[in-house]
């Protein structure tokens, strides 16, 4: 019998704390972010429902040291002058640069048929997407009633779309037809977005002009039943936290190895630029 795995989000920029009331999981995985953005995973054991900010620490430090320097230093960096008056504690007060120019449009599409409890959870997180010009459509896909309809119209500025057609391709290719954004990012109806998910998506499609499509991290949000420990255990939708650079030039192949299951991501967080 598996154990149940405490999942939480640390953020490293914050002093770490112990966690407590975890009688009864076999182990602590955390998601460790800098000022926000996702930079690793941390696994630590649990010792009579506790797991301390000590072992976090040395966990974190183990595996993780060089990708701390290296974002620390990235920041520093990015400073004006007058950075060397700055010490190494200071660096962990010092966010990312900030993007400061245009935003696009960006369409958010959610597929989905007949869960509107799954549903209700994932519009509950797009509404709190820190980006400021969206485009939201859920796209009902063969719906044997209308509780989705329902649902969605207790949400202010989110389109409802129906496609009568059955498959997922259906529904997403009608969500091409609808969207009003100059990218369109997918997620799926059993999914909590992260508040900055969006802007994250964009950025890249504003730096990088010859991007058609990005995809990008999933996380489990719960591993509380043995069925989602060992999902994650014998896969998963992790792919690693490292940025990853795919192009096929006309006329070309794509290897073989490159198209198995979730290589280049997955339909959960995808974009397309349109």
């Amino acid at each position: 019998m598996l154990y149940p795995i405490k999942v939480v989000d640390i953020e490293l920029s914050r002093p770490l704390t112990t966690l407590d009331g975890l009688d009864g999981y076999m182990a602590v995985q955390g998601l460790l972010r800098f000022h926000g953005a996702p930079i690793g995973y941390v696994k630590a054991p649990i010792t009579n429902g506790h797991c301390t900010a000590q072992t976090l620490s040395k966990r974190i430090l183990e595996d993780h040291s060089e990708t701390i320097i290296n974002r620390l230093l990235y920041n520093g960096l990015s400073l004006p002058l007058g950075r060397e008056s700055l010490c190494l504690e200071d660096l962990f007060d010092v966010p990312p640069p900030e993007y400061k120019g245009k935003l696009p449009l960006v369409t958010v599409a959610v597929c989905t048929r007949d869960r509107t409890a799954n549903l209700a959870l994932c519009l509950d997180a797009i509404k709190q997407l820190d980006y400021p010009y969206l485009d939201i459509v859920v796209v009902d896909n063969a719906p044997t009633n209308d509780s989705t309809k329902k649902l969605v119209e207790t949400y202010a500025n989110i389109r409802y779309i129906c496609e009568p057609r059955p498959g997922l391709d259906w529904a997403r290719n009608r969500a091409v037809l609808e969207a009003k954004g100059d990218i369109i990012a997918y997620t799926d109806d059993d999914v909590v977005v992260d508040s900055a998910w969006v802007k994250a998506l964009a950025l890249v499609f504003i730096k990088h002009p010859d991007v058609m499509a990005v995809t990008g991290l999933v996380v489990p949000y719960e591993l509380e039943t043995e069925t989602q420990v060992l999902f994650e255990m014998y896969g998963g939708f992790g792919r690693g936290m490292s940025r990853k650079w795919y192009q096929v030039n006309r006329g070309n192949k794509i290897h073989w190895r490159l198209l198995g299951t979730g290589e280049f991501g997955t339909g959960a967080n995808m974009a397309y630029r349109r």
